[in-house]
């Protein structure tokens, strides 16, 4: 593919962008990353984010079909995610 480690190649135009570029963000609850700040003990401040623990599942749809989504941990616990059988 068009792709290295770390960078995508914008200029070729078989390439979809919005397929690399995904939203950390659940899918069902729409929980996201935060921002604040990380605090030394010299009391130093430096902007951070707390990123959502976001796992890959398969979810089986209404149809029979099963779909890959990005759900955070707290959704897998609670059991809103139906695992295809």
């Amino acid at each position: 593919m068009y792709i290295t480690r770390f960078r995508i190649n914008y200029n070729n135009p078989f390439i979809n962008i919005r397929s690399f570029i995904m939203a950390k963000k659940c899918e069902i609850c729409g929980k996201g990353p935060i921002t604040g700040n990380h605090v030394s003990h010299a009391h130093n401040k430096n902007r951070r984010r707390w990123l959502p623990n976001l796992q890959r599942v398969r979810m089986a749809t209404k149809g029979g079909n099963s779909v890959h989504v990005k759900v955070c941990t707290r959704c897998l616990r609670s059991g809103e995610i139906v695992k295809p059988a």
